[in-house]
């Protein structure tokens, strides 16, 4: 890889238009320049297909960025049959707060796919979220839209509004394509899809794909990989573009007029997921606390219930119309504890923002919120009404994934962005200190405190391929599965950690680690197909004290006496530093199903010393929020079987 730096203006990016040179002072829009709250001073990679450009603290994710680009292309080409015809440029930024500054495309934002992957020409916006996973769908989707509009209307997308092809493929067929290219298909789709099928709403599938063209798009593809073969998808797309005609292509790859094919989607799809559902439950086994209508205009996320057993309390984040709330919903009424925002679409707002967590009492939460291109935090106080603290967050961390306190309602546990890398932090309200737990390229995120019998500690999700894993520059964190990991000895120094894994998933992803009971865990996998809540039953064994000699700025782990005395002797001293012992153990988790639900979880969420869990069922246009108690009866039969979708089943073979 070629490395070149270079400084550039900003406002090279602003001249773009879609119009000819002689009427480029047509393509502005007025009122619509964001505010900047933060000078970028950009600087680029560069290498045979791609520029990459970053800014400040943004060069390690520029070379996650390059590295994989380089790499996925040639799949995305392969599957398109279609080569990139110039150089892409890929503008990273590191969160969402400073996508939301850019003017880059405003212009020109036609190919807008929602809050992802923003294509403008040959250029892709992507952003961190702290997941590597999400980036890189976001970089194939960037590249797959490229190649798309390259194979509609040329390489020069400068000549889009004289292109009369936009007036024959509609959005979503077009759209889909590229959403297909992008990522074939996920279980996130899968369960999105049978969820809008068998909601009745739609009698064919025309009023499908006006309701939801992306989906309807992407799934339309993919119905045709799997009635038709994956090679026809491509073919079909062809002779669309040509022929300027989608029915002409219906019939000449799958000898069905399109109106037959359509309704042959729409009735294998209901059939697929009638079948799917068999056997499965609709909802948890808990106390449903309140119920949610949501629209386009109005959606409820990120539920916090309060960790008091007997408190059905609960914290929520409400977006109404653009503007963004907080909310504290209690027996004698709501509390607005925050709002921001201006008018603008659910998908225009952040989507990492705001987060809340409660402390183990249920008398305190724990805002984030961004604020200005800074991220704040304030911890509002149940009993006082009053909100204390006021912390600038963002002069610790980039950005963050997700907050828990610890045992008191001093410390906070942090999994952080910082300089391209997401880690495990604790944080002291008190004296704004920051304590750094992990630092590796691999993503940690949603920690959670734990107890169990002999052993304390924190588990978190982790991509780390295994405990031990090293990383370094050429790691790419997202080409592993997610499992649960287990830090322990965090209380010392960073050296001392010990890091144990405790699943070992094949399919899927196991994510939202927390304790359960006095011997057990519990995750959300969708090793099924499902997003399914499973529980691990932790043992711990002691295998082995290490020894850590400390000599100036050497820490000698079992040294044995010579080399204790070649070390005291390059120091010139006669004693060492410290001596520390360290107790190793291991770790691991008999894990097994305790749901079988026909939708995956939409949220889950745990706090407290009671281990409060909450789960969020997503059915049709409307939220439920649940409050769970350990069901202890599943944990001693162990007789759940969450059965494989269809979809999952052919992952398995």
């Amino acid at each position: 890889m070629i490395k070149i730096r270079r400084i550039f203006f900003i406002a090279s990016f602003l001249i773009i238009c879609i119009f000819h040179s002689n009427a480029q002072v047509n393509s502005v829009v007025f009122g619509k320049n964001r505010i900047q709250y933060k000078k970028f001073k950009w600087e680029y990679y560069q290498t045979k297909n791609f520029n990459v450009y970053y800014h400040q603290n943004g060069e390690e994710l520029a070379k996650y960025v390059l590295q994989l680009a380089e790499k996925e292309l040639p799949q995305i080409e392969a599957t398109a049959e279609y080569s990139l015809q110039r150089r892409a440029n890929i503008i990273v930024y590191n969160d969402y707060v400073e996508l939301q500054q850019s003017n880059i495309g405003l212009e020109t934002d036609i190919l807008n796919t929602g809050a992802s992957t923003r294509l403008v020409n040959n250029k892709m916006l992507v952003y961190f979220d702290a997941n590597h996973e999400n980036l890189k769908n976001q970089i194939r989707h960037g590249i797959a839209g490229i190649l798309t509009k390259n194979i509609l209307f040329g390489d020069d997308i400068g000549e889009i509004a004289g292109n009369q092809t936009l007036l024959d493929l509609p959005k979503w067929f077009t759209d889909g394509y590229e959403s297909y290219l992008g990522k074939n298909w996920s279980t996130a789709l899968d369960d999105q899809l049978k969820a809008e099928i068998l909601s009745g709403k739609y009698s064919r599938f025309s009023k499908f794909s006006f309701a939801n063209p992306a989906l309807a798009g992407h799934s339309f593809w993919y119905f045709i990989e799997e009635k038709y073969k994956k090679e026809n998808a491509t073919y079909f797309f062809f002779l669309a573009r040509t022929q300027k005609s989608i029915n002409k292509a219906s019939l000449q790859v799958t000898n069905k007029s399109f109106k037959a094919l359509s309704a042959e989607f729409m009735e294998f799809q209901e059939e697929k997921y009638n079948e799917d559902n068999q056997g499965r439950r609709t909802a948890p086994d808990g106390n449903m606390i309140e119920s949610f209508v949501i629209n386009p205009r109005l959606n409820y996320f990120r539920f916090n219930v309060n960790p008091n057993a007997n408190d059905n309390s609960f914290v929520v984040s409400r977006y109404k119309k653009g503007i963004v709330s907080v909310i504290l919903n209690q027996e004698d009424g709501p509390t607005t504890l925050l709002k921001y925002g201006i008018r603008k679409k659910e998908t225009e707002i952040n989507p990492n923002y705001p987060m809340m967590a409660w402390d183990i009492t249920g008398t305190k939460i724990a805002v984030v919120y961004p604020e200005k291109g800074l991220v704040k935090l304030f911890v509002y106080d149940v009993s006082s009404k009053s909100k204390q603290y006021n912390i600038d967050i963002s002069a610790y961390f980039d950005q963050i994934q997700d907050i828990k306190y610890m045992a008191d309602n001093r410390n906070l546990l942090i999994s952080a962005v910082k300089n391209g890398h997401t880690d495990i932090y604790t944080f002291d309200l008190e004296k704004e200190k920051a304590n750094q737990l992990t630092n590796d390229v691999y993503d940690d995120l949603d920690p959670s405190f734990v107890t169990f019998p002999n052993k304390t500690g924190i588990i978190f999700s982790s991509n780390r391929p295994t405990a031990t894993a090293v990383s370094g520059d050429t790691s790419l964190p997202s080409n592993n599965r997610f499992n649960i990991f287990m830090i322990t000895n965090y209380e010392s120094k960073p050296e001392f950690n010990q890091i144990t894994q405790l699943t070992h998933l094949k399919y899927g992803n196991a994510r939202f680690p927390a304790q359960y009971n006095v011997n057990h865990l519990t995750f959300v996998s969708d090793e099924n197909g499902i997003a399914n809540r499973y529980a691990g039953l932790f043992t711990t064994k002691k295998i082995r004290v290490d020894t850590f000699v400390q000599i100036g700025i050497d820490l000698l782990k079992n040294p044995t006496t010579k080399q204790i005395d070649s070390t005291l002797k390059a120091y010139n001293k006669k004693s060492v530093d410290s001596v520390s012992a360290i107790s190793i153990s291991e770790d691991s988790a008999f894990t097994f199903a305790i749901t079988n639900y026909e939708n995956g979880l939409s949220e889950t969420k745990s706090s407290g010393e009671n281990r409060i869990l909450s789960e969020v069922i997503l059915q049709e246009n409307e939220k439920s929020l649940y409050k769970l108690n350990v069901n202890e009866n599943v944990l001693k039969k162990r007789d759940v079987i969450a059965t494989p979708t269809k979809y999952a089943s052919k992952l398995m073979l």
